[in-house]
């Protein structure tokens, strides 16, 4: 036996069969796990639950399930034909409405086996389990599939609800019974009665028999289909978050990489900005100066040397000048600083050996048509008898070069 589950493999590392029944008015979940060890299938763990919440505490690994159900609302008959299922059904249930009920028929050489169950309480078990996160991907009513043990023993078998005997490799009798638990060995493989109906229907599964018939077909194609479908769409979803992730991480690096040049880019760009605003500053001051001088030698020159000779010209010779400055300064030149000077004023400062040749100086600079006023600031004697002057010239505003 061992053997030939080593040649199948269709569910990965795990099987689990599960037996759903009442016990004294309790419901009661046998349960059997078969694991593939060095390539061949064998009995991991057989388990006893008495609630769903306790079951699920045993599938931790895995949250799928073949299940059999073989509570009192299950009904098993035995009759002789073994012709289409139509007539078997006619024969073990007159009037049985199939919009209602779900049945099975197992065939032998000479007799049929048939269980029913109502659809409506088939569906609520499979609700209950799917409500815990437990996925069913198949149903059986009774113990039809402990067929399936016929090709290895000949002896009767009892399980959790039911004795079934056997004939020739074939179940001659299923009958139900509350006999106190056997244990059996078959084929190398150990397990207690209770849970030999979870035991045939993972040999059932893997060894892919189908020698079991019914409406109930239609119902686990569509777990089988409804099941395939969450997987497919668990697995592309994995997929797509795992590419989607390893899109977007590639996206981040590309992205980071990007930034960082174009952070690069921003500061050279800033420190070009600024050095291009300190060209423009220190341009806009050049090119104010060079107006400035451009100012003075155009004008300041042309006009002050008219009005410096016309003053000395009329100078007496008892008249020494030590200065004589055309707008003169009203603070000292600073860097970055504007140029402020006493505008339309000339100050002059020398000595004087004769009184009355500088006052006749004086009238003479007041004659002048471009002289608006003139100011004596000081005038005193020294010790060498000579007097100190200083004078500030005061020009008309409107006066023009002639």
């Amino acid at each position: 036996m061992q053997n030939l589950l080593s040649t199948y493999n269709p569910f990965r590392q795990k099987l689990i069969a599960v037996e759903y029944t009442v016990k004294e008015a309790t419901p009661v979940f046998f349960g059997l796990k078969f694991a593939k060890k060095k390539e061949e299938w064998d009995i991991d763990q057989t388990f006893t639950a008495f609630e769903i919440g306790e079951l699920s505490e045993f599938l931790k690994e895995t949250k799928q399930v073949h299940l059999a159900i073989t509570d009192d609302q299950v009904l098993c008959k035995e009759v002789s034909q073994t012709d289409v299922d139509a007539v078997i059904i006619s024969e073990a249930f007159p009037n049985l409405n199939l919009d209602d009920f779900y049945y099975q028929i197992l065939r032998t050489s000479h007799k049929s086996f048939v269980t029913v169950c109502r659809k409506e309480y088939v569906a609520s078990i499979i609700t209950k389990l799917q409500t815990e996160g437990i996925k069913v991907l198949s149903v059986t009513l009774g113990g039809l599939k402990v067929s399936v043990l016929s090709k290895f023993t000949d002896h009767t078998l009892q399980t959790s609800t039911l004795e079934i005997k056997f004939d020739t490799n074939e179940i001659d009798s299923i009958v139900s019974t509350d006999n106190t638990q056997e244990q059996y060995k078959i084929e190398g493989l150990t397990f207690s009665s209770t849970h030999t109906l979870p035991l045939a229907m993972g040999l059932y599964t893997a060894m892919g028999y189908h020698n079991i018939s019914g409406n109930l077909d239609l119902k686990n194609q569509a777990l089988a289909q409804g099941n395939k479908e969450k997987q497919l769409f668990k697995n592309v979803l994995q997929i797509g978050t795992g590419f989607l992730l390893i899109t977007l991480l590639i996206n981040f690096f590309v992205f980071n990489s990007f930034y960082k040049k174009w952070q690069n880019l921003q500061e050279e760009l800033q420190i070009y900005t600024s050095q291009k605003e300190q060209i423009i500053q220190k341009q806009s001051l050049v090119n104010n100066k060079e107006l400035l001088v451009q100012s003075i030698l155009t004008t300041g020159f042309s006009k002050s040397s008219y009005y410096i000779n016309q003053i000395i010209q009329s100078q007496p010779s008892t008249i020494v000048l030590s200065s004589l400055v055309y707008q003169p300064l009203l603070k000292p030149v600073r860097n970055e600083k504007e140029i402020e000077f006493k505008d339309k004023v000339i100050t002059i400062t020398g000595t004087s050996i004769n009184k009355s040749d500088f006052t006749i100086w004086l009238r003479a600079i007041e004659a002048l048509s471009y002289i608006d006023t003139v100011t004596i600031v000081h005038y005193g004697l020294n010790k060498i008898n000579t007097s100190d002057f200083e004078l500030m010239l005061k020009m008309k505003s409107n006066e023009t070069k002639k």
